[in-house]
């Protein structure tokens, strides 16, 4: 090759890189926008929460999602958090032998034993809704077991934060707007009986990684002072949209085109779920578990570590790459001089366009050359 058509080659491939970069700076305009308008919307949802046909209206997409304790994920939908195996979570037992793990077992056991004979009592069955605040019973002992409680490795004491390489940062602008909480957390029963039941924050953490190197995933945990139904409530997609958009936002992830979020809801009545959620470019889509009930002993001995396996999860996927095609709006005659320089400068192309009798045979020569010489 000579030197004029190697400089040929090198000058076209940095345009390339430079019009692939603009390309890629419109679709991410276009998807932040759209998010915004998801946001929106539900913003103004005159419901309490969303059954499936109600979500498709709002450009959010269900799937159900089934807790394994396998470390499998579902097909339907992208993988953005891959959860231990329930394998690996029982090679970290916990450490009773440590004091403060001891004791705080033994609280969380004594609240639920309350519960219990509270219930029990109940002509119903159920804990009385007036005095119920079981779901920040729930959310705490989660928050226990994750953050605070020693488990038995070969190491330093350590606790399943430590061992899943989250790292635990309170609630800020880094994390979540404050203007985006107040969005989920304000709402007022009283006043509006469509309104979601108050929501609290209760911790957050994102992947533990060496500066420079931060990725958008965010896993967290909230309560509800209520209970609620199967459907997502309106204050759970105002958390998960809040979110993503505040990731989004970060100049250290202005690369990034995916902010995946992995919310554990708490509801009262001794219920949890799990929330997998990301925004495709279009469409806001999330994958809903259904409510686990940890009112007896036999559910929280089996829920507690399915609960943990997810909150556990390896922040996964590819978050630079947009989910829906990149579309960058060209001119026929951006199509023609695209198609003459592959013909003067590749053997290629030359070969296949000696003759163009349109121009979708010319932008196929094109593709043709990028495939072989780029």
């Amino acid at each position: 090759m000579s030197l004029r058509n190697l400089f040929g080659t090198l000058r076209r491939s940095r345009e390339k890189r430079q019009d692939n970069d603009e390309t890629f700076k419109e679709a991410r305009k276009e998807i932040l926008n759209n998010l915004r308008e998801v946001h929106r919307s539900v913003k103004l949802l005159p419901l309490t929460s969303l059954t499936n046909e109600h979500a498709a209206r709002y450009n959010i997409r269900y799937h159900d999602l089934t807790l394994r304790t396998d470390g499998g994920s579902p097909a339907t939908a992208q993988t953005y958090f891959k959860p231990w195996t329930l394998d690996k979570l029982e090679q970290f037992p916990l450490n009773l032998d440590d004091p403060d793990t001891k004791e705080s077992v033994q609280v969380n056991e004594a609240c639920f034993a309350d519960l219990d004979k509270e219930r029990s009592r109940e002509s119903t069955g159920e804990l009385d809704p007036e005095s119920d605040d079981s779901g920040l019973l729930l959310s705490s002992v989660f928050l226990w077991e994750f953050t605070s409680h020693a488990r038995r490795t070969t190491g330093d004491r350590a606790t399943l934060e430590d061992l899943s390489g989250w790292f635990g940062r309170s609630f800020n602008n880094t994390i979540i707007k404050e203007r985006y909480m107040d969005m989920a957390m304000f709402t007022n029963p009283g006043s509006d009986p469509l309104a979601s039941p108050p929501l609290s924050f209760d911790d957050a953490w994102y992947p533990n990684l060496p500066e420079g190197q931060e990725l958008p995933h965010i896993n967290l945990i909230v309560t509800h002072e209520g209970v609620c139904d199967n459907n997502i409530l309106r204050s759970e997609l105002l958390v998960l949209v809040g979110v993503m958009r505040t990731r989004l936002g970060r100049v250290e992830l202005q690369d990034h085109v995916v902010a995946p979020v992995l919310l554990t809801s708490c509801t009262n009545n001794l219920k949890a779920r799990i929330l997998i959620a990301y925004f495709d470019g279009k469409e806001l889509v999330v994958l809903k578990s259904p409510l686990h009930d940890f009112y007896t002993p036999g559910a929280r001995e089996t829920n507690i570590p399915l609960f943990l396996l997810y909150m556990c999860s390896q922040a996964v996927g590819d978050t630079k790459a947009p989910l829906r095609p990149m579309v960058k709006k060209e001119h026929a005659t951006d199509y023609l001089e695209a198609g003459m320089l592959a013909r003067d400068t590749c053997s290629v192309c030359l070969c296949l366009s000696t003759s163009h009798n349109s121009l979708a045979q010319m932008w196929n020569c094109l593709r043709i050359h990028e495939t072989f010489c780029s």
